[in-house]
């Protein structure tokens, strides 16, 4: 009878093991200070046929929109999805026909609400409330790509026919606009705004631009629909303008403007010096991330897709401190044609 149960026992602290060792597996975490910047990354236990395309942090969930082919059709199939803070899956969100025929949209947060809006001519958006899961059409509108205590900033990207960056005073109402082809994202550090830029028309082009005071730029009206970018480059002072080269996002460190870029070397983080880049520090795989979401404080939200296999990720950037958030790899079994052949 004894070693009846201790055989029990063997067994069952076995498997108890191998389960343990699975979950290692499939999150893994991981911490790494190098000079003064933090790494950390860690799994999410979470899998989807489909890509990422974006995301958004709303009621502190990870509301994240996933695309997918579908046979006879060119068209990707959407399909949006909530995790938590940890990644578990909470919930699906259904999604209307008029979204699944979006082509290019975007996220966007305001008034507590979550929207997607048709990137292109703004025909029409779609609001997700607070406390429902479905979206529901809504009218058309115009979101704020920043705003501090002294100005709204709204960016309009034409493409090939340029874009534009607007400063409203929030104290005088009055508009003021300068040329930015096209804005991604805006910082500020001690009450001047810099804009980082970029293009994929042709060869593509980035670019980031100085504002040390938006009211010196040209006063504008509200035409938000104009079809071509502005031209006016008064009061704005150029960092850098390159060709062939792509900057998905710049962020603030100890009042320092710093940008992320991927080489044929690597991922780096970069200072511009001298209307060129100059890398200070490189990370220890290769990455490619997309800027999505602009939060408080200065942080931000991105996707970004692993080079070495291909997975889907999500990146909070704060400060100068990394968060990698992997989703778990899909592994696809493929299906022996013929049974009967051993």
């Amino acid at each position: 009878m004894n070693k009846i149960l201790l055989i029990v026992l063997t067994v069952l602290m076995f498997f108890s093991c191998g389960q343990k060792d699975k979950r290692q597996a499939l999150v893994t975490i991981e911490t790494k200070n190098d000079s003064e910047f933090v790494i950390k990354k860690d799994t999410f236990n979470f899998s989807i046929n489909g890509r990422l395309r974006s995301v958004a942090l709303f009621n502190d969930k990870y509301y994240c929109m996933f695309l997918s082919q579908r046979k006879n059709t060119s068209r990707s199939f959407k399909k949006m999805v909530v995790l938590d803070n940890k990644g578990d899956f909470l919930e699906d969100v259904f999604l209307p026909k008029g979204i699944q025929r979006m082509n290019y949209f975007n996220i966007e947060i305001e008034n507590d609400s979550l929207f997607l809006q048709r990137a292109q001519f703004d025909e029409e958006n779609f609001a997700l409330g607070k406390y429902v899961t479905d979206f529901k059409p809504t009218a058309t509108r115009t979101f704020k790509s920043f705003e501090d205590e002294n100005f709204n900033v709204y960016a309009r990207c034409r493409g090939e026919f340029g874009g534009t960056i607007f400063f409203q005073n929030k104290h005088t109402k009055e508009l003021f606009e300068g040329s930015s082809t096209c804005p991604i994202v805006v910082n500020t550090i001690d009450d001047e705004y810099y804009i980082t830029n970029y293009m994929g028309h042709m060869m593509g082009f980035a670019s980031v631009i100085k504002i040390p005071d938006p009211k010196n730029l040209e006063k504008s009206n509200w035409d938000f629909k104009q079809r071509f970018g502005s031209r006016n480059e008064r009061g704005i002072e150029k960092l850098l303008d390159t060709m062939d080269f792509y900057i998905p996002t710049s962020f603030v460190s100890k009042k320092r403007l710093l940008h992320i870029y991927s080489d044929d070397k690597g991922t780096h983080i970069a200072t511009i010096e001298n209307n060129k880049m100059n890398p200070i520090y490189t990370f220890d795989f290769t990455f490619y991330p997309q800027f999505n979401q602009q939060l408080d404080n200065g942080k931000q939200l991105l996707t970004f897709k692993y080079a070495n296999t291909g997975t889907d990720g999500i990146l909070l950037i704060e400060e100068n401190t990394f968060n990698f958030h992997f989703f778990r790899l899909k592994i696809v079994v493929p299906r022996r044609l013929n049974p009967s052949i051993s």
